[in-house]
């Protein structure tokens, strides 16, 4: 049983030593209260100042302009900037918790992912690879990666650094092709000059000759052989000219529908002929843009032959027009920068010409517009490169769709005239 303490039975001085030690005690507690408070004010500005120091760099990696995916050590996404979002198009909520390789259809990290799969990652090259976006725009990306690592060097996780390149290739591979058209339109001139000369007499010595022969005769028939192989030559010489010399082009403001609804008519014929069911439907309103208009002619007929000459056994053919608003950054890349600005749209007048012929190889689509080239025997291959550099000399576009097998749609693209 316990026994209470009977402050009665103490003297004085028990008294007075106990009344000490009680206040003493107090004193104690108040402290450690103090110190305590002290201590929690402390610790409270720390762990403020570690959520501010964790929200600059959650606002630093979200503000970088590249895509920047965190993931653990089995690849599972941790961290999905916005960069990330805007670069894949999916979302962060949907990103995290989920499987790199899984998410994106992309082979960016090793499987499995050992031990010795993720050493070799420190020291892996940038790779390029396509990705196909959720809203079907297919983009060319460059991956990095980089380990982080604590203080001991022991691997926490995985860095892929994201990068859209896509236009950044597209600008490098026309600024190869520029340079390397230069380089061609230079020797092409120089060709043209010296061919042509000799070509001027061999067709004199030609029309001698079918004087002293008969209509009918085998020598007759051989000297027109000659004569049409002669004008051939004639016709790829005046291309190869018209390509190289660089030459001012008149300029005016035109309804485009009717020349392309002449045009269409014109060449129903040709189509008939050749068992192409030509399919137009003529715009409603007017679509106006600044050009020549024989120029533009030209383009249309190139585009016409080369879609007829890839359905030899007939096929579909459709022409169309519109104008609409283009938004696409990588788009808009592909004209004058006079002309957009700093604008980040842009109203564009579009004339598509899609077939249902052969369709075309990657190789075929990719040296396309390049002077020379031509999947045809009797081809120049001048007929795209006076189309690409035509629609360039107008400050506009071609772009080209292709599948082998299916058919082949090219979309001229011209800024649409607004003030007339």
């Amino acid at each position: 049983m316990d026994k209470k303490l009977d402050l009665s039975t103490l003297n004085l001085a028990e008294k007075q030593l106990l009344s000490e030690a009680f206040e003493t005690f107090n004193r104690s507690i108040e402290k450690l209260r103090t110190y305590q408070a002290r201590l929690q004010e402390q610790v409270d500005t720390l762990n403020n100042e570690l959520q501010a120091k964790n929200q600059e760099l959650g606002n630093v990696l979200q503000s970088l302009q590249s895509g920047l995916v965190v993931t653990d050590l089995a690849g599972r996404i941790k961290s999905f900037n916005r960069a990330a979002v805007a670069i894949t198009g999916i979302g962060a909520e949907e990103a995290v918790g989920q499987e790199i390789n899984r998410l994106l259809g992309l082979c960016l990290l090793p499987s499995p992912l050992d031990e010795a799969a993720v050493e070799a990652l420190a020291t892996r090259d940038t790779q390029e690879c396509s990705y196909l976006r959720a809203d079907g725009a297919k983009i060319l990306l460059a991956v990095s990666t980089s380990l982080i690592e604590s203080e001991t060097s022991t691997r926490q996780g995985i860095i892929l650094n994201l990068n859209d390149i896509t236009l950044l290739k597209r600008l490098q591979d026309e600024a190869e092709r520029k340079n390397r058209l230069a380089a061609m339109g230079e020797i092409a001139m120089q060709v043209a000059h010296e061919v042509r000369n000799p070509l001027g007499s061999i067709e004199l010595f030609v029309s001698m000759m079918k004087k002293d022969v008969t209509a009918e005769s085998a020598e007759m028939e051989l000297l027109n052989h000659i004569t049409s192989a002669l004008h051939s030559i004639n016709h790829i010489i005046s291309n190869l000219l018209e390509y190289s010399r660089p030459k001012p082009i008149q300029l005016e403001a035109f309804n485009l529908v009717p020349l392309l609804s002449d045009f269409v008519g014109f060449s129903q014929h040709t189509a008939d002929q050749q068992g192409v069911e030509l399919k137009y439907k003529r715009p409603k309103g007017e679509l106006w843009i600044k050009g020549n208009p024989q120029l533009i002619k030209q383009v249309f007929l190139n585009l016409f032959m080369n879609a007829c000459q890839a359905m030899e056994e007939g096929g579909e053919l459709k022409i169309e027009a519109k104008a609409y608003l283009e938004s696409d950054p990588v788009m808009l890349e592909k004209f004058p920068k006079q002309l957009k600005g700093d604008r980040e749209k842009l109203r564009v007048v579009r004339v598509r010409f899609a077939d249902s012929g052969k369709g075309m190889t990657a190789e075929t689509k990719r040296r396309l517009f390049d002077p020379f080239f031509t999947t045809r025997e009797q081809g120049t291959g001048l007929g795209m490169s006076i189309v690409h550099k035509t629609m360039a000399s107008h400050g506009g576009a071609i772009e080209v769709s292709s599948q082998l097998g299916k058919g082949t749609t090219l979309d001229l693209l011209f800024p649409e005239l607004l003030e007339r």
